[in-house]
């Protein structure tokens, strides 16, 4: 009796250790795509006159052609590795696979450097709660003809935003939304202003960069909420 309790004891715990070998070896395989819901918004950052067409694992979203500076709304997608598709009626097409990540959301931009060649960014979206009677603010610098990098300032002078760099995205602020914001190229002496008009308290915004001047900067303001 004692000898078929030591086995029985045995057996239990040896089937207890391959249990937990398996569920570890399961939950860290990094194979297991888990599924989940993003939101996705897609931008055309070209400057070109061509107007493109978006594909999403190769299926077209119906009335969706963008030209320069136009944007979808957030689309709920499957999360994952998704493939994502710009093609201009230039017939120039652009894809990338990116991965969405369950619950997070995105805005995705189709961009290109200054020899034209294209690429697609992604950059994650906080749309949580806002401070009471502000706005709250990204920038990101999607022009590639300033090494110096772009400044952002509020109206009254204080500096926020030092040297953005090509492709980079800043923290976010929040701002009075009864304040004008000031933008220029490090050094260029050309200063820039996003009229306070472009922002409501409580909203959130992302604002990007283009243009291949100093003269020509401009900032592009999208609500996300």
């Amino acid at each position: 009796m004692k000898s078929h309790s030591i086995f029985s004891l045995s057996f239990i715990l040896l089937a207890s250790v391959i249990f937990t070998s398996f569920y570890s070896c399961k939950k860290t395989d990094p194979n297991v795509e888990v599924k989940g819901e993003s939101k996705v918004k897609l931008v055309n950052a070209i400057q070109a006159d061509a107007v493109q067409d978006i594909f999403i694992d190769d299926e077209k979203l119906s009335n969706a052609a963008l030209a320069f500076s136009e944007s979808t709304d957030y689309l709920k997608l499957v999360s994952g590795n998704r493939d994502i598709k710009f093609i201009g009626n230039d017939q120039v097409e652009t894809n990338a696979s990116m991965k969405y990540t369950p619950s997070i959301t995105y805005t995705t931009f189709l961009i290109s450097d200054r020899s034209g060649a294209r690429e697609i960014l992604s950059y994650e979206d906080n749309l949580s709660n806002t401070e009471s009677g502000k706005a709250k603010i990204k920038f990101i610098n999607l022009t590639p003809y300033f090494t110096t990098g772009i400044n952002v300032s509020v109206q009254a002078g204080t500096l926020f935003v030092n040297g953005l760099q090509y492709k980079e995205a800043s923290s976010y602020f929040s701002v009075d939304a009864d304040l004008n914001l000031r933008y220029n190229v490090l050094g260029s002496g050309i200063t820039k202003t996003i009229d306070n008009s472009n922002f409501q308290a409580g909203k959130i915004y992302t604002i990007w960069f283009s243009g291949n001047t100093s003269g020509t900067l401009q900032a592009h303001v999208i609500a996300d909420n």
